[in-house]
């Protein structure tokens, strides 16, 4: 048989590779010393390329009645917010997206990051909580998942938990709760949330109380880390058929014209 058809389909896939691509894409960092935050504001979105189209969204949203969010005590303003109040311990000192409130039972807080930008998603998604700990009730962190561009959740990996945390569950099921207090300028109360090689377009986590009245609770989000999956090119696919359909019907006249040959030499 002849190789034409496999040398069309390796020159081919060589193309996808380069065409349908596109450039790598670099890692991006939402870095909270280089945005701005409206104080108390619930919803903000970031374009990290310069080219006109958010990369990232963070969307905060609350559950329960009466108001939730307050005062960050440090500094007097209303949270969300970015300051250093709590930083996680690193050195030096960067800024955190701080989230303060008045939680209680049956009440909570969900984080939600959206990572679609003009991707289909983005891999290697990473970012540290600070301060989960206890004061008069236990942070807790739950409901933690990735959501994958066909909509199926997707685990979290959870490391570098801090002292004052405690992590039970696995999957789908796992919780950070605080044991104990951890003083703002400490890493005891961090937890790093990251998702690996898995293509995720959005991710979401639930800050909550255990139990009892409302309670002043705070925690904060470090710098988010991740990189874009490019996005195919439908030009670039267009492209490739073509070159796969000429190929297909030139082998195709080939094949022909060698079954004629062959009958019309037995015919002789």
């Amino acid at each position: 048989m002849s190789v034409f058809p496999r040398r069309v389909c390796v020159i081919a896939a060589v193309c996808l590779g380069f065409c349908l691509a596109g450039p790598l894409a670099h890692a991006l960092i939402l870095d909270w010393d280089s945005v701005t935050w409206t104080p108390g504001s619930l919803n903000n979105s970031y374009d990290l390329t310069g080219d006109a189209v958010n990369d990232i969204t963070i969307n905060i949203t609350r559950r329960g009645n009466g108001p939730v969010f307050t005062n960050d005590p440090t500094t007097g303003t209303l949270t969300p917010t970015i300051n250093q109040t709590l930083t996680g311990g690193l050195s030096p000192v960067e800024n955190s997206l701080m989230i303060a409130g008045n939680l209680f039972t049956n009440s909570d807080v969900t984080v939600q990051i959206s990572l679609t930008g003009v991707y289909p998603g983005a891999a290697n998604v990473s970012f540290t909580i600070f301060d989960i700990d206890i004061t008069t009730n236990s942070d807790i962190i739950n409901t933690i998942y990735g959501l994958a561009p066909d909509g199926t959740h997707v685990a979290a990996t959870i490391t570098n938990v801090g002292s004052t945390i405690n992590l039970s569950g696995s999957g789908l099921a796992q919780t950070l709760t605080g044991n104990g207090p951890s003083p703002d300028n400490s890493g005891n109360g961090n937890a790093t949330i990251s998702f690996g090689a898995a293509v995720i377009t959005d991710l979401f986590f639930t800050f909550s109380n255990n139990a009892g009245a409302p309670r002043y609770q705070d925690i904060a989000l470090g710098d988010i880390s991740f990189s874009p999956v490019p996005e195919i090119n439908p030009a670039a696919a267009s492209a490739i058929s073509c070159v796969l359909a000429v190929g297909l019907t030139v082998f195709t006249r080939r094949r022909a014209k060698l079954k004629a040959h062959r009958l019309h030499a037995a015919q002789r």
